[in-house]
């Protein structure tokens, strides 16, 4: 009976042993599923659209009345991005945007006796940017703030000055003609890029953002002027000056946005709000030097 009774005590020991081993394995699971150090091996993307002002140009150039597009300073920005994170608190991004606008256009017509004469300017632009960055994300309190560094691409495209005159003969058989004006410009460079960007929460789904970012880029302009004229009765069409030139530019940015978030299902987000760039030297032929597009912007994040 003692044999038996020491048996039954060693058999119940091994039990509780095994027992106690099984709960001990099946806590660690629990905690590594739950394990915040865990990387989000999913890809978030975001896409961004916005209606932004300029003020390249101050008014009118030659006191011509508006045509039928108005002195529009205003235009279009979109962007899309993709973020993935590489460890616990660090990521990498990938972020392409475009602008694009007319700044102003002027347009005259007069009626004289022997024919009209009119007469047009205008200025068009766009230009893109590619960015790619690392950051570091911050816990301040309750806020999540994003350090960033890296490179920036840009490529701008103007229509420096666009001026054409004509003359429009009442008479068919009498000489008319135009005169054209036309400059373009083309800068590409890159160079260094940084800022912060933070998500402060302020309920179950909504949230306050924010960003502010600089950047200075180094490249290569391209300009081109060309002046032709053309005539009727006699027809004739001549180029009266081709020219371009190279130099070495600088051009600088900086950007700051704030906005509301709303996340109403998981891994998706709205974001609205409105945000301001300021380039130096990015425009030419401008009024200014330093170049100002603000406007308000709406953004979707989904996480794939």
């Amino acid at each position: 009976m003692q044999g038996k009774g020491k048996l039954l005590a060693t058999v119940a020991a091994s039990a509780a042993s095994v027992t106690s081993v099984g709960v001990a394995t099946a806590h660690a699971t629990e905690g590594q599923a739950t394990d915040q150090t865990v990387i989000d091996s999913r890809i978030k993307l975001a896409f961004e659209g916005s209606f932004f002002r300029n003020e390249i140009h101050d008014g009118d150039k030659l006191g011509l009345t508006p045509d039928k597009l108005g002195h529009s300073k205003a235009g279009f920005n979109g962007a899309v991005s993709l973020t993935k994170q590489i460890s616990p608190d660090m990521d990498w991004r990938l972020a392409g945007a475009f602008h694009t606008g007319r700044d102003w256009s002027e347009g005259e017509s007069l009626a004289e006796g022997s024919g009209v004469f009119s007469a047009s300017l205008s200025h068009g632009f766009d230009f893109q940017t590619v960015d790619f960055d690392v950051g570091k994300h911050v816990k301040v309190q309750s806020a999540d703030v994003r350090f960033f560094g890296g490179l920036r691409l840009l490529h701008a495209d103007q229509t420096a000055i666009d001026f054409s005159e004509s003359f429009t003969p009442s008479d068919p058989a009498a000489e008319g003609g135009s005169f054209d004006k036309l400059g373009t410009s083309e800068f590409w460079g890159i160079g260094p890029r940084v800022g912060a960007e933070a998500y402060y929460p302020i309920g179950e789904s909504w949230g306050l953002t924010g960003s502010v970012a600089g950047s200075v880029m180094w490249g290569r302009r391209k300009d081109e002027f060309l002046l032709t004229e053309t005539t009727t009765n006699p027809d004739s069409h001549q180029t009266l000056s081709d020219e371009s030139q190279h130099s070495s530019e600088t051009v600088y940015n900086v950007e700051a946005s704030a906005g509301l978030s709303w996340a109403p299902i998981t891994n998706t987000t709205f974001t609205a709000g409105y945000k301001i760039e300021q380039w130096h030297n990015l425009i030419v032929n401008a009024d200014h030097k330093n170049q100002t597009f603000d406007g308000p912007f709406i953004r979707l994040e989904v996480k794939m």
